[in-house]
């Protein structure tokens, strides 16, 4: 389980990169005299400081746990949130594309030479190009269908009824490759188990509703599905209103896999965004048994706040990874190698730093498995 992210981890990480951010751009400012190069190495040891403070900040944080009951509040909001940026996220993916760069301009320090203007330039290119994809991190969360829900809310009127949010299912579905050699491929899904309710709370005797992660990807992180896992670490149990767009029609009839955006909207005032397919939604919507209902201006709903992105099994040798890329630039900082040396250990220093980038992003696709129940769906040609 995920600890809380609190003030004293967060301001840690922030500090951590912002050290690190420090150490680009020192070493970037060309120096005519030689020697040690301290106006990097003590920005580098700050953040090294800074980012095991920060490790142990974040096991000293509680633990995410259900959050407590509440009334049932009876209006619909008509302002739901949306999925906040990940401004951590943000910094540090720009910092591990630019390592090799960095890293390499450091250590050719205005030397002229050919082979390390040769490195700085594939690297710069390199970091140019993923800069760009990497703007997809600042845009809006949300995906288009969400969107549109989003905007009916806000304009008065949705189709919803009240459900509670129940368990939370990791389905593996396998499939056959269709190459006749025998290969069998399993996609992983996830979506939560929300059990219709009536009105004055008593269970309802319906079909439950399967609301699935929102699709789409961040730098190859489902920010769906970890979206739908922090609410299942926090929300499982509580009670709601599941809301589909008054415009469901435009977006089934749209969309190749005929799903619709929908949003479990909890009586503790958070919203979690996903979608249903198209067999969970037809019984509501084209049953009629969702009605049509109008939003309450003066009601609001956010989403949860995130909890620490750090998980020591995925993210522990992440960290010495950056820890071995850091200390790989030192004997070219110091002046203690030959210049060639020096270039060699620069490159080493940031593929290192990307590995342990490429390693982290892998990691923070990792699910607290003991929020998630499994099962296993099979091809009919496969049963």
């Amino acid at each position: 389980m995920r600890h809380r992210s609190t003030s004293l981890s967060k301001g840690l990480g922030a500090a951590a990169l912002g050290a690190m951010a420090v150490v680009y751009g020192s070493a970037l400012v060309p120096r005519d005299a030689d020697g040690a190069r301290w106006e990097v190495l003590v920005p580098l040891a700050v953040s090294g400081l800074l980012a095991g403070c920060w490790v142990l900040a974040v096991r000293s944080a509680p633990l995410v746990t259900r959050l407590p009951a509440v009334p049932a509040r009876a209006g619909i909001p008509a302002a739901l949130g949306s999925i906040r940026r990940d401004g951590g996220h943000i910094a540090m993916a720009y910092l591990v594309i630019w390592a090799p760069f960095v890293a390499g301009a450091a250590a050719q320090h205005g030397s002229g030479s050919s082979l390390g203007g040769l490195w700085c330039a594939l690297t710069a290119l390199f970091a140019l190009v993923l800069s760009c994809y990497a703007l997809a991190l600042v845009t809006s969360r949300l995906g288009p269908g969400q969107k549109v829900l989003r905007a009916d809310a806000a304009a008065g009127r949705v189709y919803a009824v009240r459900a509670r949010f129940g368990d939370a299912v990791r389905e593996q579905y396998r499939r056959p490759t269709g190459t006749g050699t025998g290969d069998i491929s399993t996609i992983d899904s996830y979506y939560a188990e929300l059990s219709p309710e009536s009105e004055d709370g008593g269970p309802a005797v319906r079909p439950t509703v399967r609301l699935a992660s929102m699709r789409g990807d961040s730098f190859r992180i489902n920010l769906g599905d970890k979206h739908l896992s922090h609410a299942a670490a926090e929300l499982a149990g509580h009670s709601g209103w599941l809301c589909w767009p008054s415009r469901w029609k435009d977006l089934a009839g749209t969309d190749k896999d005929r799903h619709v955006a929908a949003a479990f909207v909890t009586d503790t005032g958070h919203v979690v965004w996903g979608h249903t397919r198209q067999d969970d939604w037809t019984t509501w919507l084209r049953g009629e048994l969702a009605p049509a209902r109008e939003t309450d201006p003066t009601l609001s709903a956010e989403v949860l706040s995130s909890p620490s992105r750090f998980l020591p099994a995925a993210h522990g040798v992440s960290l010495l990874y950056a820890a071995a890329a850091a200390l790989l630039t030192i004997p070219y900082l110091v002046g203690a190698v030959p210049f060639g040396v020096g270039i060699g250990l620069g490159a080493a220093a940031g593929l290192t730093g990307l590995v342990a980038g490429v390693r982290m992003a892998n990691g923070a696709k990792i699910l607290d498995p003991e929020l998630w129940t499994t099962r296993q769906e099979s091809h009919p040609s496969l049963r």
